[in-house]
């Protein structure tokens, strides 16, 4: 009688890991986290660059508008787009592209609080006024503002209005409001990563230093903006003159004082916004 062979018993084979599977309720649940991470950081920054009591931000401890400076674009890009709407609003009643310019500059600057052009302001004067680092910073924190910081400001103001004027477009206008706004606050994160603070206390120091992976999202956010809305020519010479911008106002604040502060913070984004404007300009 032949003997019947027992079966092989195959080898334990491995459970599926669960972790490595596109789980749909993961992956929505992972999104919504982000989205959430998202929405609070433009919180955070919109009530940090603007007057604009924007969302309730879940983060209130220490280290949240850090976190929150890979919104910065997105903050100055909604600015350019209200720039924009009042620009073309008043270009619909009729006026002309001077005070059409003039009115959405204006818009700007309101809603931002005019903080930029205080901080512009304060850095000229202490800049060309001071003679040693103590001084240029007592200088600048001063609110008296001397006529070097007047002249700024109107320079300022008056190279804004003239390239919106040159544009006269009113899509035109808003794209590149948009892109300027958005550009030039985008290379704050990668002045205060990069360098030491000039003062112990203020604003930019209780601001906080914000980790590389913002840095890098802010600057990766504000070159796709300026790339959307003005095109890959006019993007790229918009970028390379915000970039040249950085790097001499960081080169000039380490010199004078010895680091940044809100004031040389506020200098570099008005001046990276006119170097966008007449790049963008000059490109269209």
């Amino acid at each position: 009688m032949a003997t019947r062979k027992k079966p092989s018993i195959p080898p334990d084979v491995p459970e599926p890991d669960l972790a490595e599977d596109n789980d749909p309720i993961f992956d929505a649940v992972e999104a919504g986290e982000i989205l959430s991470s998202w929405w609070d950081d433009l919180c955070v920054a919109t009530r940090f660059l603007t007057r604009i009591p924007f969302g309730v931000p879940k983060k209130k401890a220490k280290g949240a508008v850090a976190a929150a400076m890979r919104a910065f674009p997105l903050v100055g890009a909604a600015l350019g787009a209200a720039g924009g709407v009042v620009y073309g609003l008043a270009a619909g009643i009729g006026l002309s592209p001077f005070p059409s310019a003039f009115l959405a500059l204006a818009a700007v600057v309101v809603l931002s609080g005019a903080m930029h052009e205080d901080g512009l302001a304060d850095t000229v004067d202490g800049f060309i006024g001071g003679s040693n680092k103590k001084n240029r910073l007592a200088i600048m924190h001063d609110s008296f503002i001397g006529a070097y910081g007047v002249l700024a400001l109107v320079f300022s103001v008056g190279i804004r209005v003239a390239v919106l004027v040159s544009l006269a477009d009113p899509e035109q206008v808003a794209a590149v409001l948009i892109a300027a706004q958005a550009v030039s606050r985008a290379g704050l994160p990668v002045i205060i990563s990069n360098m030491k603070p000039a003062r112990r206390s203020g604003l930019a120091v209780a601001a906080g230093r914000p980790s590389q992976d913002r840095v890098y999202a802010s600057v990766a956010l504000g070159a796709a903006l300026a790339l959307l809305f003005l095109g890959p020519v006019a993007g790229l010479f918009a970028l390379l003159a915000a970039a040249a911008i950085i790097t001499v106002m960081m080169t000039l604040s380490c010199r004078l004082v010895g680091g940044y502060t809100g004031d040389v913070l506020g200098t570099a984004q008005q001046a990276c916004e006119i170097a966008v404007l007449l790049a963008a300009a000059a490109a269209v």
